[in-house]
């Protein structure tokens, strides 16, 4: 039962293809998308945790950094020079406490301006007596509330016992000034009259405190861009929160609550004894992520439909045709030879019906050609005997002629008709392409014998230096003799005098090239001429017309035999004579001995 529910597989095409195409394609594409699918997400989880990580150590930096900046601020007591008899602020002050100068109260309030506009994010600077009396500088110019104790005994406290360092005073809200409840921070630091002691060792002269708005720790986490539910807390040694984006719990103490759903991170910040922490609730800070995951996802799910959808109507597409073949197939079974397939398409299957066409067409003039074959192939054999008497019909008439000058004294004539019967011969042996160098040779023997009774020895000679090995070297048949016509047609007979066309063969074994070289010094070529004639060559295609018809001959067919590198060079200068290099290969050149050959 379990062969015959599969056996529609095997028998059908398109469930082959179809089951393939979806294996090769589909298989791998779902187990590549899902590897890479986790490999993305997890990568990118890692890479935002970082990024995060990265700009949290970044902003732990930059409160450091504020933190020194304020610190460097609360310095300036000791640094603060004024006119007059006194060289330091502490020093005035002082000298104040016992003398009362007048002065100090301008003094004190050009220091607070000072400090006031040394940064933007300072909204008030306050100095504190040793009486706890105060001078205070607001940029809003509000001023404290009398009824208020300011500053409160808790303040004293910890500036008294953090004699030398910079004090801070947790975030809290400012609403010791009229009409104001921001939340600052309140950084303090004591003047010590290090004029009238050793060291820092002497009597504490007053105190500066000076409120920092929290906008200089939101200036530094913004860039942060947290989402709603993420949390960061600066915090003091003592766990206080000194700054969160959530307002409401500055000031509180931190207590960190462990939950799967957030990612806690801090940074210690050594110089203010601080830390940054980060709290990030997993799902917002990959939200991103998972949508992104969720758009490729879809885009995978979206290529898997389409790959199933082109498979089945590739399929289709494919195994419809064969089907339709098959039918006219059965067809030509039954006898019915006149059946033909649409063709539809240039494809393959396009193809494969035309040639089922072309089949039975063949088929059918098949059946009519049985009848007749015998006649074509008598036919055939006459015309085959025809074709051997032509050529020894044509050699015998020629031997009667000779034969009749030889019989009138007439030695010339039938010395040019046995050349002209020998090179006869030669062009029409159908042979192969190609002959040895020697067989060439002997042709252009033949047809110099024509050209010396025809102009006299006063007119052209031969000099052939063909000897050795490369006699026995194959090369185009009828290549050679083109090349000597050419130079006694348009080289010597144009010349006043006698004139000689030399052969003679180079050969290069390194480069495996055998270069056959045909001289003369007949008028040779203006540049122009010289110009248009290589031009030629190296076009493709017959001539139809000009000269160098053969010569050009010559050169496509050493082309098409061995290749694009070799061919006929020509050179030539007017006055001098013109030289041809015929170049074929070395290696494909030799075949055999001329002994070898006979």
């Amino acid at each position: 039962m379990k062969g015959t529910s599969f056996s529609w597989i095997r028998k059908s095409m398109f469930a082959k293809f179809s089951l393939s195409f979806i294996s090769v394609g589909l298989i791998p594409l779902f187990v590549l998308s899902y590897i890479s699918l986790n490999t993305f997400g997890n990568y990118m989880e890692k890479y935002t945790l970082n990024n995060f990580e990265q700009m949290l150590l970044f902003a732990g930096k930059n409160v450091d950094d504020l933190f020194m900046k304020y610190n460097n601020i609360s310095k300036l007591m000791y640094s603060y020079g004024i006119q007059g008899k006194y060289g330091q602020l502490g020093e005035a002050i002082a000298d104040q406490i016992s003398k009362e100068d007048p002065q100090i109260f301008y003094t004190v309030d050009d220091f607070l301006r000072t400090v006031l506009y040394t940064d933007s994010h300072i909204k008030s600077a306050i100095y504190v007596f040793p009486d706890r009396e105060y001078q205070d500088l607001n940029k809003e110019n509000n001023r404290i509330d009398f009824r208020y104790a300011y500053p409160s005994v808790q303040w004293i406290e910890q500036l008294a016992n953090n004699r030398q360092d910079l004090t801070v005073i947790p975030t809290h809200p400012d609403d010791y000034y009229i009409g104001s409840n921001a939340m600052v921070l309140t950084l303090g630091r004591n003047l010590i009259d290090v004029v009238g002691s050793t060291g820092l060792d002497g009597r504490v002269v007053g105190s500066l405190l000076f409120d920092v708005s929290i906008s200089a720790f939101e200036e530094i986490f913004h860039q942060l861009e947290l989402n709603p539910r993420d949390s960061v807390y600066v915090i003091n040694s003592q766990g206080a929160i000194i700054y969160s984006n959530k307002p409401e719990l500055i000031g509180q103490t931190y207590a960190q609550v462990p939950s799967d759903d957030f990612i806690y991170r801090s940074k210690t910040i050594p110089k203010a004894g601080w830390t940054v922490i980060g709290e990030v609730h997993k799902d917002e800070m990959f939200s991103r992520i998972n949508g992104i995951k969720n758009t490729i996802a879809l885009v995978i799910m979206s290529c898997i439909i389409s790959l199933i959808i082109v498979a089945v109507w590739f399929s289709q597409k494919l195994s419809k045709p064969i089907r339709t073949i098959i039918r006219h197939m059965a067809r030509v079974e039954s006898g019915r030879f006149d059946t033909q397939v649409e063709v539809r398409s240039n494809d393959e299957i396009g193809m494969l019906a035309r040639g089922f066409n072309k089949m039975t067409d063949r088929l059918q003039n098949y059946i009519e050609e049985v009848y007749v074959a015998q006649i074509k192939q008598k036919q055939a054999e006459l015309y085959a005997l025809k074709s051997q008497i032509r050529p020894h019909y044509l050699y015998n008439t020629l031997e009667v002629i000779r034969m009749s000058a030889v019989g009138n004294d007439d030695d010339e004539v039938a010395d040019m008709i046995m050349s002209l019967s020998h090179q006869l011969k030669y062009v029409l042996d159908y042979g192969e392409e190609t002959v040895s160098l020697q067989e060439e040779k002997n042709n252009i023997e033949q047809y110099f014998r024509l050209m010396l009774l025809r102009y006299g020895e006063h007119r052209v000679a031969l000099e052939m230096r063909l000897d050795g090995e490369v006699l026995g070297c194959s090369v185009p048949k009828l290549s050679l003799q083109p090349l000597v016509e050419n130079a006694i047609y348009h080289g010597i007979m144009p010349k006043a005098g006698k004139g000689t066309v030399r052969i003679e063969a180079q050969v290069d074994a390194d480069k495996n090239i055998i270069a056959i070289i045909v001289d003369d010094d007949g008028v040779g070529m203006e540049p122009e001429l010289l110009e248009q004639f290589r031009e030629k060559l190296r076009r493709p295609g017959v001539e139809q017309n000009g000269g160098g018809i053969g010569v050009k001959n010559v050169h496509d067919r050493i082309a098409a035999l061995y290749g694009a590198g070799f061919g006929i060079e020509i050179s030539s200068s007017r006055h001098i004579g013109t030289s041809v290099r015929m170049m074929i290969p070395y290696e494909n050149a030799r075949i055999k001995n001329p002994s070898q050959e006979r």
